[in-house]
């Protein structure tokens, strides 16, 4: 599994750079929109619709970053205060969760995409699905690193060399 993760780890550092690609993209898109309407009075139409798509596909992609790390936020003011068999229930109980999320955000992703693809973005005429797919792409990435981390803990595997996560 550390194999996997090490292979999978490759994606995140990818998805790493391509967020902050679409960061950079997304600040000059703004900005020269900025310019363009307040110094020249002649606003860039499609611009809106180009930071729009850039946030969506950074937020899921993002999504997926936090799931593969396990770095989502906790409460655990409370969880510290379980026994270490209660804490692995919880830690169970939460891959769980995400595992299902991602599998409800591919299924129902993907039927929204499908519905949207045929329509078109007002600015830029790109098809409307391309806003969606982030969820689909997300979906499947949160769903493998949720279903990584399960299997961790479940055999007690430990990313950083204990036996438990938050011990």
């Amino acid at each position: 599994m550390t194999n996997l993760r090490k292979y999978l780890g490759y994606v995140v550092k990818a998805e790493q750079y391509v967020c902050c690609m679409l960061l950079v993209v997304m600040l000059v898109v703004c900005f020269g929109a900025v310019v363009m309407r307040y110094a020249f009075s002649k606003p860039l139409v499609w611009s809106e619709e180009v930071i729009l798509t850039m946030l969506i596909w950074f937020g899921f992609m993002c999504i997926s970053i936090g799931a593969f790390g396990d770095s989502h936020i906790a409460i655990e003011g409370v969880y510290n205060l379980f026994p270490a068999p209660m804490k692995k229930g919880c830690d169970i109980a939460r891959h769980l969760l995400l595992l299902s999320i991602g599998g409800m955000m591919v299924y129902f992703g993907w039927q929204i995409f499908h519905i949207n693809m045929m329509k078109r973005l007002p600015a830029t005429r790109w098809p409307q699905g391309i806003q969606y797919f982030p969820m689909v792409f997300g979906g499947v990435l949160t769903s493998l690193f949720s279903l990584l981390n399960l299997a961790e803990c479940l055999t007690g595997i430990n990313r950083q060399g204990g036996e438990g996560k938050h011990e």
